[in-house]
């Protein structure tokens, strides 16, 4: 494939963007409603540079906006924009790819709560409990209260 023909091809302009593991944790964290740099630094916990560096990436890319939320100093929230949201059931499959594909014994961090019928469903296109799709606005990611460590107080 020549260079021309990989620039052509909506795959690999996609996988350009998209195919990095910090990229792929920030919209996971853009999607549960992470918004502030401080809250995607903890939750992702990629360095300083690397999430700057992500962050400005998708904002060229259009799939970002910054927006301050605080004057002193300047503070930034970040939301995904029409084609940022546009990724969700590429996330879910990939999710869903995961789950089927790549099993681990430890239980998955996050649960995908469909609005609709406010049941947890699986990953995919459709709500695994009443069949209705997943859209941006029926759906939630939620921490998976399985995966919360909780301190042990010593006495």
């Amino acid at each position: 494939m020549t260079n021309t023909s990989i620039k052509a091809c909506p795959i690999a302009r996609a996988a350009h963007l998209i195919g990095d593991e910090w990229i792929l944790l920030i919209l996971r964290e853009l999607f549960k409603r992470s918004h502030k740099f401080d809250e995607l630094q903890k939750a992702t916990t990629a360095a300083t540079n690397i999430l700057t560096n992500r962050l400005k990436r998708m904002i060229e890319a259009g799939v970002v906006i910054k927006l301050p939320y605080q004057d002193r100093p300047v503070r930034y929230k970040y939301r995904l924009t029409e084609a940022g949201l546009a990724l969700l059931p590429m996330a879910l499959e990939m999710m869903r790819y995961g789950e089927n594909w790549l099993p681990c014994a430890l239980p998955t961090p996050l649960l995908l709560r469909h609005l609709s019928c406010g049941q947890i469903t699986r990953p995919g296109q459709i709500c695994t409990v009443c069949g209705e799709p997943l859209t941006v606005k029926t759906l939630r990611m939620e921490d998976n209260p399985a995966t919360t460590v909780e301190p042990q107080i010593v006495a």
